[in-house]
């Protein structure tokens, strides 16, 4: 499985979560949940930011290479998370939902822990040339997919965009753009990122 990352791909990754986390948890005292984390590249940028954030995830080996890195990531899913409900000021999946057979029940299990005022982010990669390659991938996701997401799971969907245009500081929904950046040796842009919040 891709758990490490290296060279322009990484440092866009990092730009990247460097720019969430600074515009969505700025606040003194916020508290980040990132739900399956993985090995803990967004929990490291946190830690850089002086952000207090969590980490859980489902597999033994993501939580066995976090804490190799000195972090500590809880084992758990949806069904199981051991904090208060109303807790967390942002809510973090990257590269998640793709995997996730139910990921309403999943997101509406996950909007509990919000603060009222909290913020829901996702980020999934779109139905480009390579998303079939990898065997765990149970459905891709787009700019509208996303939109009825947050009707089924009762959110307000207040971003709506591709990763790429997020870090240029645009907000493109057309679909037009994941096509023409997959035919491109760069697919970073073909990801799209959702800022939820409760409705």
């Amino acid at each position: 499985m891709y758990l490490t990352y290296k060279g322009p791909f990484q440092y866009a990754r990092v730009r990247y979560f460097r720019k969430i986390f600074s515009t969505y948890a700025s606040q003194p005292g916020a508290k980040v949940l990132d739900f399956g984390c993985g090995p803990g590249d967004t929990l490291l940028v946190c830690k850089e930011l002086g952000v207090d954030a969590v980490g859980v995830d489902a597999f033994d080996y993501s939580i066995k290479i976090a804490a190799e890195r000195g972090l500590s990531v809880i084992k758990a899913d949806h069904t199981n998370l051991p904090f208060e409900k109303n807790s967390f000021d942002v809510i973090f999946l990257q590269s998640v939902l793709e995997h996730l057979r139910d990921p309403v029940e999943t997101i509406e299990a996950l909007k509990a822990y919000l603060k009222p005022t909290g913020a829901l982010i996702l980020s999934s990669p779109t139905p480009g040339p390579h998303f079939w390659d990898d065997p765990t991938h149970v459905r891709p996701f787009t700019i509208q997919s996303f939109r009825t997401l947050a009707q089924w799971a009762g959110l307000k969907l207040e971003l709506n965009t591709y990763v790429l245009s997020y870090l240029l500081g645009l907000n493109i929904q057309t679909s037009l753009v994941y096509k023409l950046l997959n035919i491109l040796p760069f697919s970073l842009g073909s990801n799209i990122i959702g800022v939820f919040r409760k409705a």
